[in-house]
């Protein structure tokens, strides 16, 4: 008899498990209690406009992701991919067309904005960094003297980007990871999605489960997961139903309510702004950092996804603003935004996206489960299971098809 498998949860990680049994041929059935499919990553509505719950960027490393997107998407590509280049203040930094490490290491000694003594010490410490046992981010780029401004300008934007986590307390092993598959080479590509983030993947991915016999039910939650002496009962608005196993694939402080053990974890916020401008308004990259002021990082969605005049700002991890209201925080960003853009008008609109716990703190040594769990059948996925990268999309997926292994690995 077929295994009946529940999936609970519709974000990344979800849909990815049950996409992955559905190529393996198993009906699986999906539960989302919101009635959008993404999870974190999912699309919003404002006044007419398609929006990202939070401004995402992918890089050519996140693999398990992308050939995802393929699968869904075929020959068509729903992102613009661009080489890597990184604009902070003064900073250039843009990867040449030259094999890897060579297209690095030229856009490191060309970089522009920093001392050839500085140069020189960032790809000494990218060539030679290294851990035997892990501590913060901090202490390692004083370990290997990497000075105030290279810091400020390269590492620091780095970290809290791809980590969402302060210099002070994030870890050196996972900052390390990203580094090694995130700079040079193909992997080191940004990826900017043409779509919303729901039609990107979880919109097709529910396309192709329903085809092969399965079920994903949006507005539907799951209270409470029971185990039985065969299987499993999950409590839905829909009634009682049995499961021969469960991929659990919801944020790790929702696993309490359903009856499960407690992961216990640390959350980082980001901040995400849209500032809808006059259609000829455009900065002059798709995507630029800077070190000082409230927003990190400003994206031109115009350049790549067709809404012109449309600026995406983001402050990744904790700070002072998060005392602050959206309207001043909407207000500060379109000061830093006219600072940059001379002349530029007021917005027509702007809509704060502000996600508390956006994703867990990665801190030194810290503990991440494993996709199996104690109970046989049941199985964790997410960004936040056992991965050597951070919470991220990348590591959703790759614990989604994970989780889906160990659901159709034999007994």
């Amino acid at each position: 008899m077929a295994q009946k498998i529940a999936v609970v949860g519709g974000g990344y990680a979800g849909m990815a498990a049950a996409f992955t049994l559905a190529e393996a041929g198993v009906k699986a059935t999906v539960f989302e209690s919101a009635k959008t499919l993404g999870g974190r990553a999912r699309r919003v509505e404002s006044g007419g406009f398609f929006l990202d719950n939070g401004q995402h960027i992918l890089m050519g490393c996140y693999t398990a992701t992308l050939s995802l997107i393929e699968k869904v998407w075929g020959e068509k590509q729903p992102y613009s991919r661009f080489p890597l280049e990184i604009s902070v203040d003064e900073l250039e930094i843009r990867a040449r067309k030259l094999p890897s490490p060579l297209d690095l290491l030229t856009g490191f000694l060309f970089a522009k904005g920093i001392s050839i003594s500085e140069r020189i010490s960032a790809i000494r410490f990218l060539g030679t960094a290294k851990l035997d046992a892990d501590r913060s981010v901090k202490k390692l780029l004083e370990q290997y003297h990497q000075g105030e401004k290279i810091t400020r300008l390269l590492w620091e934007p780095l970290c809290i980007s791809a980590l969402n986590t302060p210099l002070a307390s994030a870890s050196a092993r996972v900052f390390l990871a990203v580094l090694r598959d995130g700079l040079g080479g193909s992997g080191s590509d940004m990826i900017l999605p043409a779509v919303d983030l729901t039609s990107l993947f979880p919109e097709g991915a529910a396309k192709r489960i329903r085809e092969a016999g399965g079920e994903v039910r949006p507005s539907t939650p799951v209270r409470t997961i029971r185990r039985m002496e065969k299987g499993f009962e999950l409590d839905t608005a829909s009634g009682t139903l049995h499961f021969d196993q469960v991929i659990v694939a919801v944020p790790p402080w929702q696993l309490q309510r359903l009856g499960l053990p407690p992961v216990e974890f640390s959350y980082q916020p980001i901040v995400t702004v849209y500032s809808q401008y006059p259609e000829t308004v455009s900065l002059q990259r798709p995507m630029q950092g800077f070190s000082t002021g409230l927003a990190q990082w400003f994206f031109d969605r115009g350049k790549w996804c067709g809404q012109k005049g449309l600026i995406a700002s983001v402050t990744s991890a904790e700070g002072e603003h998060m005392k602050l209201r959206h309207e001043e925080i909407a207000k500060q960003v379109h000061l830093e935004t006219s600072a940059r853009i001379p002349g530029l008008p007021d917005p027509l609109w702007q809509k704060v996206i502000a996600e508390k716990r956006a994703t867990f703190a990665s801190t030194p040594d810290l503990f991440r489960p494993k996709n199996a769990t104690a109970w046989p059948g049941l199985h964790l996925a997410g960004d936040y299971t056992e991965s050597e990268y951070p919470s991220t999309l990348e590591a959703a997926t790759r614990s989604g098809i994970a989780a889906a292994k160990l659901a159709l690995a034999p007994e």
